[in-house]
């Protein structure tokens, strides 16, 4: 299920598009443990063997309220063989389980909701945010890279990804190449990205701005192409401080509406569900999203290491956001390590972001028509703030082993919706989401 349930994905680092899944916030949750923390093998003399490089980590997710949890195991190999040349794999298994609010507003009565597959039903208890209780979605992924020197003082990256889901397949292809200048202390590097996406969601794709139940759906499927390109500098600024800054331009056509997310339509006046009720939503079928980031890296005295980060992230559906991340790796003594982190996010909403519709302004039930051309309720393309406070304690293990855990904490608040009506002024529209993230890594040679 390709459906964010909760928080924005541009609330990441790297930058990602809005309509990705939860599973890649967990993923970069993860993805800090499972950096490569050995040494490279490149001076291997002939006919040494050189180990795999392996980082596994398991990562557990929960939301407050019983919302939506998730279990991530990933095992990551590399291998860099005397020529300098390095083969990487990654797997990646998750299973979502839990309820997933659908983008309807709370009213002062319970109301009932068929799910997806349009088999059974569910009902929400009165002034309680609907939530889907019957979210449940496992995935797999593979990731392979390869990584070679090409010509003098250049390396060549070659990537691929294959993912899949019941209702999700997911294909892309990358290549960067990178050089260095002024003695290995400046790299320059150029980046293409390709994704081919597959949609085939539960009881086929709503048309959009249309009555979400009982409709006659639009296709049975959907596509979605993406490029993206990246160009960054790594700079050696001085013996202790290392600079970075990429920009990236992406731009995606195809099917970027979430199909099971819906919107309330409600009386100006009394704020109650009337009409049609409950409509699909509706997305542009392109967009185009660029970000600038900036990181730098301090290494201090005792193998501390500060680093500090900042992205701007823009869209043409009217998003602007920014990240501030800042970690410092405490190097306790030569075993132990200790990084906290903090994360401070920022966000502006989509141009057509609708906390719900308003009956006879932008939606007429007699005619079934919207007035609008695009809407969508989906708390990832609202305006919000968002905090991720966390810890990580890292333990170096005889044999060039390493373990780490970390744990997290994720607050988000969306901004209050304006002019809301009657029964809708006592209710909260737009609760803030609660999470918290352990992960625990162990790396090894093998």
């Amino acid at each position: 299920m390709q459906l964010n349930p909760t928080g924005n994905p541009t609330d990441l680092t790297p930058p990602a598009a809005c309509d990705k899944p939860l599973r890649l916030m967990l993923a970069a949750a993860a993805s800090a443990l499972l950096a490569p923390v050995h040494a490279q093998a490149q001076d291997a003399p002939p006919g040494l063997r050189v180990p795999w490089q392996v980082d596994s980590a398991v990562l557990l997710y929960s939301e407050a309220d019983g919302r939506v949890r998730a279990v991530e195991p990933v095992v990551a190999v590399r291998r860099t063989d005397a020529g300098d040349r390095t083969l990487s794999l990654k797997l990646t298994l998750d299973s979502l389980t839990g309820a997933s609010p659908s983008g309807a507003v709370p009213q002062p009565t319970a109301q009932t909701f068929t799910t997806p597959s349009g088999r059974a039903t569910y009902e929400t208890p009165p002034g309680q945010i609907p939530l889907d209780p019957t979210f449940k979605d496992t995935r797999i992924a593979l990731n392979a890279g390869w990584e070679q020197p090409w010509r003098t003082d250049s390396r060549l990256l070659v990537g691929g990804h294959l993912s899949g889901e019941h209702d999700f397949v997911s294909a892309s292809a990358n290549a960067a190449l990178s050089h260095d200048y002024n003695q290995k202390n400046t790299t320059a590097s150029l980046g293409l990205s390709l994704e081919f996406d597959t949609i085939k969601p539960e009881g086929g794709v709503p048309l959009g701005l249309t009555p979400m139940f009982g409709q006659l759906q639009k296709a049975a499927s959907e596509k979605r192409n993406v490029i993206d390109v990246l160009a960054g500098v790594t700079q050696v600024m001085s013996r202790t401080w290392l600079m970075q800054v990429n920009y990236s331009l992406g731009r995606s056509s195809g099917y970027h509406t979430d199909p099971y997310k819906l919107l309330s339509v409600v009386d100006g006046t009394t704020g109650l569900v009337t009409g049609d009720q409950y409509i699909a939503e509706s997305r542009p079928d392109t967009r185009t999203r660029q970000s600038i980031f900036w990181q730098n890296k301090l290494h201090l005295e005792r193998g501390d290491v500060v680093d500090l980060a900042y992205r701007y992230y823009s869209d043409d559906w009217g998003i602007k956001a920014h990240t501030l991340d800042a970690r410092y790796r405490w190097q306790w003594n030569e075993r132990y390590h200790l990084e906290p982190h903090l994360r401070a996010y920022r966000q502006g909403a989509a141009d057509f972001y609708r906390t719900f519709l308003v009956e006879g302004v932008d939606y007429d039930s007699t005619a079934g028509r919207a007035g609008i051309g695009f809407a969508s309720a989906d708390s990832r393309l609202a305006g919000f703030s968002a905090m991720t406070v966390g810890l990580k304690f890292g333990m170096a293990l005889p044999g060039k082993r390493e373990f780490s855990v970390r744990l997290e904490s994720y607050r988000q608040k969306l901004n209050q919706p304006a002019n809301v009506p009657g029964a809708l002024q006592g209710l909260d529209l737009t609760p803030d989401l609660k999470a918290v993230t352990l992960t625990a890594g162990y790396s090894f040679d093998f």
